[in-house]
């Protein structure tokens, strides 16, 4: 594993990705809890801000030592702040030591995170926002989840039984996709792919985001989100929802970003088209940068570690 010298990082132009649910887990940035300032300093300043709203605490959570790395984290009244709280953080650091993204792009909800990069909104004003959003979404969506499925999206096509139980969230690559159900139809799609002894994943979520199960959250999600003061991003943000620039954000593109399906390939590509040169994966899981090093062969692709930046 090669280490890059972050000066030397500063001279290509660099995109920050930002990852969504899914790629959690317990312990995630515990060693830069532990042994970077900034980074607990944010993640302190931000876990303040979730304590004052709701009387616990997404660091004793996540980092309990009672838990383990292993263990199940699914639940979205942590899980949905921790994401965002932990990406955040990690962004302060590495602006800290002066690797600065030229480009932002955000996969699902990782899209929050890439906005506050790019100061369309401050982090705090949007932490309160996403803690609202768990109430609605739990209130008003049907229980379910989403499955990562290793063979070609064209058989959710071609199998009667994948579109019509369970609606597609995302295509990764040729061999790689997404779908999103209700708790009834991942059990009948789980009930196909075994049969069929297709490898398959089921993200620890318990919303099926990005379908047609979360619609009745709509209007008060929006609500909720027009709140916000959106400014234009200071940075070329690339979308995960249009696969294109945008240049102007709002209440109902953030509804958007948890509601259509996932582009965030076809979105990585335009940034990489536009001069991106260096991929930075600042989810906790490395899941983008994965996706990236499978697609992009000639490109740098980073994944972020205990002390600085490290090739993948």
């Amino acid at each position: 594993m090669s280490i890059v010298r972050c000066d030397e990082v500063m001279k290509e132009k660099i995109i920050f990705m930002f990852s969504g649910q899914g790629t959690q887990y317990f312990k995630m940035g515990r060693e830069l809890y532990e042994h970077e300032s900034i980074f607990s300093k944010n993640m302190g300043q931000l876990d303040a801000v979730f304590q004052k709203a709701t009387g616990k605490s997404i660091i004793n959570y996540i980092y309990n030592e009672h838990r383990l790395k292993s263990d199940i984290f699914s639940d979205l009244f942590y899980t949905h702040p921790a994401i965002f709280i932990t990406e955040v953080a990690l962004a302060r650091l590495l602006v800290s030591k002066g690797i600065r993204p030229h480009a932002v792009i955000g996969s699902s909800m990782g899209e929050y995170a890439a906005a506050v990069v790019a100061d369309v909104f401050h982090p705090e004003e949007v932490l309160n926002i996403l803690i609202d959003q768990v109430q609605l979404l739990n209130k008003f969506s049907s229980p379910g989840g989403m499955m990562a499925i290793l063979d070609t999206h064209k058989i959710y096509d071609e199998v009667p039984i994948l579109h019509h139980h369970a609606n597609l969230a995302a295509i990764n690559n040729e061999s790689h996709f997404v779908i999103s159900a209700n708790q009834e139809g991942i059990n009948t799609v789980e009930r196909y792919l075994r049969l069929k002894e297709i490898t398959y994943h089921k993200l620890p979520v318990t919303i099926p985001f990005h379908s047609e199960h979360i619609e009745l959250a709509s209007e008060a999600v929006q609500e909720s989100l027009s709140q916000i003061s959106f400014k234009s991003p200071c940075l070329p943000f690339y979308s995960s929802v249009t696969g294109k620039k945008l240049e102007h954000l709002t209440a109902e593109y953030f509804w958007n970003v948890l509601k259509k399906p996932i582009h965030f390939i076809r979105a990585l590509t335009e940034a990489v088209d536009h001069g991106g040169t260096i991929l930075i994966d600042l989810g906790p899981s490395g899941t983008l940068a994965n996706l990236a090093k499978a697609h992009f062969r000639n490109r740098t692709v980073l994944g972020i570690r205990l002390h600085g930046c490290f090739l993948l």
